[in-house]
């Protein structure tokens, strides 16, 4: 985080905290003053002085991209949504669970937030050959998103039940073996974290997708407008069937 944003990753929970009072304070209309642990506003012995944004005030629902139990807690407690990352509603548990603690911090719960989960969606007759394009594709955030010590997609994995896998993988990464590295990555994390396959197939993973309590699909489509666009008509028809017959896993 530190290498590609260039900022301080030392109170994340504090820095997301507080960049959401900023933002609501600004969005509400008010005078811009924070006098917190990471952001001080206006600057401390600069001459710069509260002002109000010139924007109508109004309400900016918040939803934030987090992976770890703490940020996954104070995620439930104070924003709208939760864009999913490292998601599989075979294990979704280990986000599910902190999100509803922090939402219970605040008199809500789970329920209250829109789990937003980005999923690649293909319809191809092999039910192996998509999924594993999508698992090499893992083989970097495995092995570059962090280090041996840290890697918060990495730390998911392992809550998920994948740690020796994704061990392997960074080490093989690391050691400049990078195609063996995207080769190790287990199949499930390229066939679990999408829709991939015959339609039948995806409609059944919809319908884990919905148990789970996801409430908003991201579909990640791939080929020209036309192609995209037969694959998202496909993708709707399959999401009215599954809700229709009230399909379950």
């Amino acid at each position: 985080m530190e290498g590609w944003h260039g900022v301080r990753f030392s109170s994340p929970l504090a820095m997301t905290r507080e960049t959401i009072e900023v933002l609501r304070t600004v969005t509400a209309g008010e005078r811009l003053v924070h006098d917190g642990t990471v952001y001080r506003l206006p600057l401390p012995d600069s001459e710069g002085r509260p002002i109000r944004s010139m924007a109508a005030p109004t309400h900016v629902p918040v939803y934030l991209a987090a992976l770890g139990p703490k940020n996954l807690a104070l995620t439930g407690e104070l924003a709208e949504g939760w864009l999913a990352n490292a998601f599989m509603p075979e294990t979704a548990t280990a986000f599910l669970d902190p999100l509803a603690e922090g939402a219970a911090r605040a008199g809500r719960t789970g329920a209250d937030l829109d789990i937003v989960v980005p999923v690649g969606v293909e319809f191809p007759d092999d039910e192996e050959g998509a999924p594993r394009r999508h698992a090499r594709g893992y083989a970097f955030t495995i092995g570059a998103m962090g280090n041996r010590a840290q890697n918060f997609y990495n730390a998911a994995f392992e809550r998920q039940g994948y740690g020796d896998d994704v061990r392997a993988v960074q080490e093989l990464w690391l050691a400049s073996q990078r195609k063996r590295a995207a080769e190790r990555v287990p199949l499930d994390l390229g066939r679990r974290t999408n829709l991939l396959g015959p339609p039948e197939l995806v409609r059944r993973r919809i319908a884990l997708y919905r148990a789970a309590g996801v409430t908003t699909l991201q579909a990640k489509l791939a080929g020209s407008l036309d192609e995209r666009l037969i694959t998202l008509g496909t993708l709707l028809e399959l999401c009215a069937e599954s809700a229709e017959v009230g399909e379950r896993p």
